[in-house]
């Protein structure tokens, strides 16, 4: 009797067990379609990889929560297409369902256009291509092409970061807003092209253009110029036009940025033009002794900011790397309609080195070095009319991940200095994501340890826990 009651004992067992196995089944595949229905009815995602890469940011959302006009978002590739593409593809396509689902005025729509050719018709001044973007609103459009969306490594060959949001928020706000503040690059004695600068200023809603001192007139409908580290002296005749253009027949309200290569020595005639405002530079490197206020290396020294106008945005966690940083400095405060202001320093520690120095000594450690500072010429009539130079010690400190990345905030803080001056609205500074794959190096030992752990040691484990398993059961 005992015998068969300790039988029903088990078959009792055993079908619980197996009651309450296929009920956790049935549970998982249930909780699996409801949350498959309401992320789709909702829009619900999380976004769990270290740098977001699949959401858009606070920035952008922020934004298209204060959006009050429809904007269409077209993207010429099927959505089936897009949502199992290879992994930058569907980066890209979870950012822009990412724009519907934060704002009820944006409507995202895939138009395959090799089944549906005669879509393109529809915008006969447009150029389109396969998985091209258009942005528009009302009857302003932007169009953004799949390969600006990336970052590329030197070879062209290998996408290394996403410019999917910067592009696309941009575009948004081009569509919604009119007009872009145009700025002009100058060139023509052997500047550096500052590519990651313009491309933030891009991405920020700023049109940009190129001019020639040489060979043409400066942009007259730029608002803002931009010389960047240039190699020679400028000729008498560029002083004029730059003279000229910052007049604006005595209108102002025009800025001119001149970024300095401490490696490009003295540069008599853009110097002395700088004096008359009130602006000197000086020789060597900038350079920081104390350790927590410098990156890697003294002659990259963290700034410091001094006028609070231009970085109203700035935090003591937002740091500015003037990196080969030539020392410049103001001539006076006032003087004839000239005012001069000092925008980046560097603390009581920093000191300035000459090229032709062998070692940093104590003694070179003089505190008061400036990084960044402006002149503001004033006429004053029935309005007041102003422009202004900001002369920067280091071209380097606005080139390459200094300015593009997000550890340092070069970017922010001069996009700030160029909403201020240009009178435009403040810019969202969003940064390209990193796409580049973490690698991790095994050493041989490390190798044969874990191949032993998934061969050997993994089995083992799996038959010893089946082993305790049977024993319990055979034991009940």
């Amino acid at each position: 009797m005992g015998r068969i009651g300790n039988i029903k004992k088990r078959w009792k067992y055993g079908i619980w067990s197996a009651v309450v196995t296929v009920l956790g089944i049935v549970l998982a595949v249930a909780l699996v379609l409801v949350s498959d229905r309401l992320t789709d009815r909702f829009g619900w995602s999380v976004d769990l990889t270290a740098n977001g890469r699949y959401a858009i940011s606070d920035e952008s959302v922020s934004w298209l929560e204060q959006l009050d006009q429809d904007v269409k978002i077209t993207v010429l590739v099927s959505e089936e297409d897009m949502s199992s593409g290879s992994y930058y593809i569907v980066q890209a396509y979870q950012n822009l369902l990412d724009y519907e689902r934060h704002s009820d005025h944006v409507a995202l729509e895939f138009v395959d256009v090799t089944e549906n050719p005669a879509f393109v018709s529809q915008y006969p001044d447009l150029e389109l291509s396969a998985y091209d973007i258009i942005v528009e609103s009302g009857d302003r459009q932007e169009v953004l092409s799949f390969q600006d969306l990336y970052d590329y490594d030197s070879t062209g060959s290998q996408i290394t970061a996403s410019r999917v949001e910067q592009r696309v928020t941009g575009a948004m706000m081009n569509v919604t807003t009119g007009e872009k503040t145009r700025v002009t690059v100058l060139n023509g004695y052997g500047d550096t092209a500052p590519e990651e600068l313009t491309t933030l200023l891009e991405g920020s809603q700023y049109e940009v253009s190129e001019s020639s001192l040489l060979t043409e007139e400066i942009d007259e409908e730029a608002v803002a110029a931009i010389l960047f580290a240039p190699q020679n002296d400028l000729e008498e005749s560029s002083i004029q036009k730059l003279s000229a253009w910052l007049n604006n027949d005595g209108n102002q309200g025009r800025n001119l940025f001149v970024f300095l290569d401490p490696n490009a020595g003295t540069l008599t005639n853009l110097e002395a033009f700088l004096g008359e405002w009130g602006l000197t530079a000086g020789d060597g490197y900038a350079f920081e002794a104390n350790s927590s206020l410098y990156y890697n290396r003294i002659y990259y020294p963290v700034a410091q900011y001094v006028s609070e106008e231009y970085a109203s945005g700035m935090t003591a966690n937002d740091i500015t790397i003037m990196a080969l940083c030539r020392p410049v400095d103001v001539l006076f405060e006032e003087e004839d309609s000239y005012e001069t202001s000092v925008l980046l320093d560097f603390s009581d520690t920093s000191g300035t080195v000459t090229l032709e120095a062998e070692e940093v000594t104590e003694d070179m450690i003089t505190g008061g070095v400036k990084g960044m500072v402006m002149s503001t010429h004033s006429w004053y009539g029935a309005e007041v009319n102003s422009s202004s130079i900001v002369l920067s010690g280091s071209a380097l400190a606005f080139t390459g991940t200094l300015v593009s990345g997000t550890t340092f905030a070069n970017g922010d803080y001069i996009l700030g200095v160029f909403d201020q001056l240009t009178g435009k609205d403040s810019s969202l500074n969003i940064s390209a994501v990193d796409l580049t794959s973490a690698t991790h190096t095994m050493t041989a030992s490390r190798t044969t340890a874990w191949a032993w752990i998934f061969m050997a040691g993994l089995p083992a484990a799996v038959l010893v826990a089946g082993a305790v398993m049977w024993l319990r059961r055979r034991h009940r």
